[in-house]
């Protein structure tokens, strides 16, 4: 009787059968590999493809009524402003701060009714703008406030947390307060006769750049200043490093440093690069046969502006044309409609048309869309968030 019967052991079928199943591994991780490829490559070289995968393969489409929302009272008098990954809303005195989850994480009192902002990182400053106070927030904490001789005109920040303060008002025509990150006046600048419009402060902290205007002569004359931090601060009377001329009538909005050295200046006619005594134009605002609606410079490493078209079908869409300011780089993103506004800031860009918003970065790569039920009466961007303010709300949109 057969108790027990074994079966002839075949090596080669398991060989084969191990064999089979390693190419099958083989060709399905080639394939993957050669997709992927072939999708990162077409995403980044062709247009088309990218606004399409936008769309239906990365989901970057959002709309009003699914994101964290702050519920605010149309009649009431308030100001927005979106910094690092908060959300600040000054009212009657009050400075309340939500986190991008719209929780609001912290409360304060604070004497300002017309506030004036600016922000860099992590920082945000906060002005009121004709009187004397002035305040730095980091994160969520009051850092420092300050009262001003005279009244202040514009505030700005740099990364670092040193702040410049233009005022007006006092026996002087301009002065341009600088502080430090724990609040401390390192110096001040006196212009006698012209009107400063705008001031900035290098990211290593070694340089004071301000644009003035004349305004006493039948012409304008704009020139920005460049003056040492250091040279200032221990009292030197000679600190002004470069100073450049601009053409007559030329009328300077702002300037921006992006890093330590790259100055770039916005006027009515175009976009500057400032650097060792030499001026470059790097956008024209006066080029025949083009529309330009809006512009920024408050970017790391980019200056933008938006141009309007009418395009074969009759139908008006625009583009935003993008400068990288240190390799000089060109990018474009296209959108159907008429921004009404728009925002940026570090590598953000966003453009508001009314019931849709696109959020870019500085590559002009889609980052979000937004579509809402209703008008979109203001968009503020930060580095990692949009604020998108409605007549009783305001939706966080996370970058």
């Amino acid at each position: 009787m057969k108790l027990i019967e074994f079966k002839e052991f075949n090596r080669d079928n398991i060989v084969r059968a191990i064999n089979k199943k390693k190419v099958v591994i083989t060709v399905c991780t080639v394939v993957i590999t050669v997709m992927a490829l072939t999708f990162v490559l077409l995403y980044v070289y062709n247009n088309d493809f990218r606004k399409w995968a936008d769309v239906n393969v990365l989901m970057k489409v959002v709309s009003e009524g699914t994101l964290s929302s702050i519920e605010i009272d149309k009649n009431e008098n308030m100001y927005v402003f979106a910094y690092d990954k908060y959300v600040a809303v000054v009212n009657e005195n009050k400075l309340n701060i939500y986190n991008s989850s719209a929780k609001k994480v912290t409360s304060n009192d604070i004497n300002i009714n017309n506030p004036i902002f600016g922000s860099n990182g992590k920082y945000l400053v906060i002005g009121d703008k004709g009187k004397q106070k002035i305040f730095l927030i980091s994160g969520t904490k009051v850092m420092w406030e300050a009262d001003i001789d005279g009244a202040v005109s514009r505030a700005s920040v740099n990364e670092s947390g040193y702040v410049s303060v233009v005022c007006t008002g006092s026996t002087y025509k301009s002065i341009i307060c600088v502080y430090n990150s724990s609040g401390k006046q390192l110096f001040k600048t006196y212009i006698p006769n012209n009107t400063v419009i705008d001031s900035t402060i290098s990211s290593d902290n070694k340089y004071l750049s301000f644009a003035e205007i004349n305004t006493n002569k039948t012409v304008v004359e704009s020139t920005v200043k460049t003056i040492s931090v250091r040279d200032a601060t221990s009292g030197n009377e000679d600190a002004i490093i470069n100073t450049y001329s601009f053409p007559l009538n030329t009328l300077i909005t702002n300037v921006k440093y992006q890093g330590s050295k790259n100055l770039i200046c916005m006027c009515e006619n175009g976009i500057y690069s400032l650097a060792d005594g030499k001026m470059e134009q790097l956008m024209n605002f006066n080029e025949q046969e083009k529309k330009y609606s809006y512009a920024g410079v408050n970017l790391a490493n980019a200056i933008y502006e938006v141009e309007e078209h009418l395009n074969d079908s009759s139908n008006q869409c625009s583009s935003v044309n993008i400068i990288n300011t240190a390799t000089k780089k060109h990018y474009t993103y296209s959108v159907e409609g008429i921004a009404n506004e728009t925002s940026s800031s570090d590598d953000n860009i966003a453009i508001n048309l009314g019931t849709e918003v696109y959020c870019i970065n500085s590559r002009g790569w889609l980052i979000k869309q937004y579509k809402a039920n209703q008008e979109v009466k203001q968009v503020l961007v930060s580095d990692r968030l949009a604020a998108i303010v409605f007549r009783d709300k305001i939706e966080i949109l996370v970058l």
